[in-house]
């Protein structure tokens, strides 16, 4: 028996196998001539033909005629089906699954997803809500923390999610979850959208946003811009057109002064719910809008895989009767059910690398590069070299290679790239 992990958000689901391995696919679909493509293919297509993508089908989760129906789609739930037998095949067919689902579906939502996964090959064995999950791995070992309230931010692709939690007693519990509708990544990165076009209009007149094929070029290289806006407050856009390459510097201060209102809307939910002995945790997806964390508050920021690990752990707490499937909203967190080949603290092998003075962790892949006489480490790619976690050993790709050119690390080596040098060490 085979068990996955898939954490449903439409801006990217996360998803881990039996093997480990991890993976991330965006809530999109796109109707073919042959049938639907869903996640990242689907994304970067859905400009160059707008008719035939979808994007809103997690939120609006429903049974209800969509208003122009085919013979391939009748609802959103056509489309959530195609994309969680994607996510299935992905994963290598699993033979059964925990889903982490976050507070904004209700039980309507909830039974869609139970009747789709019964019309697939695979098994549910729980419901678990992501936030739960999530903060229960972030603070599993703190036994500090009892007594204490967490806020959870959440970003989807259409919304914002605030959710709040207790722990008493080791036992972590949901108690409100609020939405912050029509402000999630896809709005902001549309504002950012416009707002490069029009320095492009004013710098060169030529508007990306002009031709489906310029839409979706601007949005393809976004999320890279948005990427090096996280090391950096300023960036190259590069677009190409029919008189030429033109480039220009992208500021994140303006972009995120283009994005005022939403920002202080999400302020306004976020100050009415949390207080100041709150701990703040945000979804790695924070990451995914650069200096939007530091309108807000100082939020520990949790790993990509925190709200998988988390349902991973809490597997027997969250297998349920299959009669009487609900949505778990808490665990206890002062228990690990995780096996121990999972767990990177329980191994001697390298968790984190060291360098001037700040460890980095190390994940299930960090990929690094020398830029401007430094080294920069992020879990985005920015180079073919890379450090990876594989079969419960760790890697390194030194040079422009394969990941089958790698080459095994062990606790405590030094890696020099150039003149610079980081050190391989764990952390518990």
């Amino acid at each position: 028996m085979s068990l996955a992990i898939i954490e449903i958000n439409d801006s990217g689901h996360c998803c881990r196998n039996d093997m480990g391995e991890i993976f991330i696919s965006p809530g999109y679909a796109f109707l073919t001539n042959d049938g639907i493509e869903t996640g990242d293919i689907a994304m970067k297509k859905s400009f160059l033909s707008p008719q035939r993508s979808f994007n809103q089908f997690w939120r609006q989760l429903n049974l209800s005629p969509l208003s122009h129906p085919t013979n391939k789609v009748r609802h959103n739930a056509d489309l959530a089906f195609q994309q969680l037998t994607d996510l299935y095949n992905k994963l290598n067919k699993p033979s059964e699954i925990i889903f982490a689902i976050p507070g904004t579906f209700d039980r309507e939502q909830l039974s869609i997803i139970l009747g789709l996964a019964k019309a697939s090959s695979f098994k549910v064995l729980g419901l678990v809500d992501s936030a739960v999950a999530a903060v229960c791995h972030f603070g599993s070992k703190d036994k500090a923390s009892d007594g204490k309230c967490f806020v959870h931010l959440d970003i989807q692709l259409h919304q914002t999610v605030f959710t709040r939690l207790q722990k008493n007693q080791g036992t972590l519990k949901r108690t409100c979850v609020d939405i912050v509708t029509d402000i999630g990544l896809r709005n902001f990165y549309d504002d950012w959208a416009r707002n490069i076009a029009d320095k492009f209009i004013k710098e060169y007149r030529f508007d990306p946003l002009h031709t489906a094929e310029g839409e979706q070029q601007l949005y393809n290289s976004l999320p890279k811009w948005i990427e090096e806006l996280n090391l950096n407050s300023e960036t190259i856009a590069i677009l190409d057109s029919p008189q030429g390459t033109y480039q220009l510097v992208v500021n994140l201060e303006e972009l995120l002064a283009g994005s005022t209102k939403k920002i202080n809307q999400l302020k306004k939910k976020f100050i009415s719910k949390a207080e100041n002995s709150d701990v703040l945790v945000a979804s790695h997806r924070l990451l995914l809008l650069p200096g939007i964390s530091e309108k807000l508050a100082k939020f520990h920021i949790l790993k990509k895989e925190a709200a998988v690990f988390g349902s991973l752990e809490n597997s027997q707490e969250i297998i349920q009767d299959q009669q009487n499937m609900h949505l778990v909203i808490s665990l206890n967190n002062l228990t690990s059910n995780i096996p121990e080949t999972t767990n990177l603290i329980l191994t001697k092998i390298p968790t984190h690398v060291l360098y001037k003075h700040e460890a980095i962790e190390i994940g299930n892949v960090l990929y690094f590069d020398l830029y401007q006489g430094s080294l920069r480490f992020t879990q985005s790619q920015i180079s073919k070299k890379s450090i990876f976690l594989m079969e419960n050993n760790v890697y390194i790709n030194d040079e422009d290679k394969d990941q089958k050119e790698k080459v095994k690390l062990n606790l405590g080596e030094v890696i020099t790239v150039e003149s610079e040098s980081f050190e391989l060490i764990r952390v518990i």
